[in-house]
């Protein structure tokens, strides 16, 4: 049986510095399998809830440096950008390379595709690394695994490689706990050992969180009356202050095009301010945000430099592209599917779509917050 060589695709495409398109691709050729890849038939796929930072792009300096970059990994041209509408994958190896030694034809995976390869998750078929990936363990589901692996990768990069999560010292406070990355970062802090608090913005993100049986000190409703954070942190930790702060939302882009959207209102997510935040750190305490355009004025520098304290940016796709984390990465993987099989991780899956229903799937992304979009085949 010969080799499958193409595949239908869908990529996100941002034009003219700033447009998003969702384009649908038929029979695109994929790259030749070599000795140490493996082809993968793509059974499921995480929809990417980040690429509507970039729609702004073309007005965002800051964003216009990741849009740049990837142009030049891609070898786009300047005026055009190609971005996988999905990265986090699970499926069954279809053939492997020659020096391939740890998977084989019919194995079950799940992965993370680079951002460098030029692929997209959203297809039939992608070829892949073999440390790219790795086993999918028995009871987990294709829908579980590619649900999951993302925001658990991201979750072990900001609780121990940038927070130093210490164990029972320490306590937690996740920004929105109801959102994909939110409740794995509460279910992880929780099983590594530390006290954990989270906010919400409503009421049915509140009894999501609760149901997910993890035990937190408290979970901080913030809305238009209530925006602080710091009076709940200085009464749980006796005004010592939180370890660590992880905030798991960038704003959402301040111009967006009304094809994308079709002029669906977005509700405005509810955020402490920066001196609020920075407030709740105690003596050498960790911030880390997902906020690529963070900017701290001279009075909020000056309280972290009092406070001994810092900030760290969490980029999950620089942390993997990365040739000093590999080793790192492959027993992170791992691990995460150890996780999802005993119970430890439960996956957020808001809905499942199918291949037809990913372009309009996308055009809504930005508006779901709990959960993830997850395509199925």
């Amino acid at each position: 049986m010969s080799r499958v060589k193409t595949t239908n695709t869908v990529f996100v495409e941002i034009s003219n510095g700033f447009n998003l398109n969702f384009t649908e691709e038929e029979k695109v050729e994929l790259p030749e399998l070599e000795r140490n890849s493996v082809l993968i038939q793509v059974k499921a796929c995480s929809l990417s809830s980040w690429l509507h930072c970039c729609s702004n792009v073309g007005k965002d300096p800051a964003t216009a440096i990741l849009y740049q970059t990837i142009s030049k990994i891609n070898g786009s041209s300047n005026k055009t950008c190609k971005l996988p509408a999905g990265q986090d994958i699970s499926g069954i190896v279809m053939a492997v390379g020659e020096d391939v030694t740890t998977l084989a034809k019919g194995d079950y995976v799940v992965g993370i595709i680079p951002l460098d390869y030029g692929q997209s998750g959203c297809s039939d078929f992608v070829i892949l690394q073999e440390f790219d990936v790795v086993h999918m363990p028995d009871g987990v589901s294709f829908v579980d695994a590619a649900g999951c692996v993302g925001d658990a990768v991201k979750a072990y990069i900001a609780l121990h490689y940038m927070g130093r999560l210490g164990g029972s010292d320490d306590t937690v406070m996740v920004l929105h706990g109801a959102t994909s990355l939110g409740s794995t970062l509460l279910q992880l802090a929780h099983h590594w050992g530390a006290r954990v608090m989270t906010s919400c913005s409503s009421n049915d993100e509140k009894t999501y969180i609760q149901s997910l049986g993890v035990p937190l000190l408290q979970v901080v409703e913030l809305n238009e009356i209530n925006q602080s954070l710091k009076s709940a942190c200085n009464a749980e930790t006796g005004n010592l202050g939180v370890n660590i702060i992880i905030d798991t939302i960038a704003s959402q882009p301040t111009q967006v095009d009304s094809n994308i959207i079709e002029e669906e209102k977005i509700e405005p997510l509810v955020r402490p301010s920066k001196h609020d935040i920075i407030s709740c750190l105690a003596v050498g305490g960790r911030w880390v945000t997902c906020e690529p355009n963070l900017q701290l004025d001279p009075p909020n520098s000056k309280l972290l430099f009092l406070r001994c304290a810092s900030v760290g940016f969490l980029c999950e796709q620089a942390w993997m592209l990365s040739h000093a984390q590999q080793g790192r990465y492959q027993h992170i993987l791992m691990d995460i599917m150890r996780k999802v099989v005993t119970g430890i991780i439960r996956p957020n899956i808001h809905h499942t779509v199918t291949f037809d229903g990913v372009k309009d799937a996308l055009k809504h992304l930005s508006k779901i917050r709990v959960g993830k979009v997850v395509l199925t085949f």
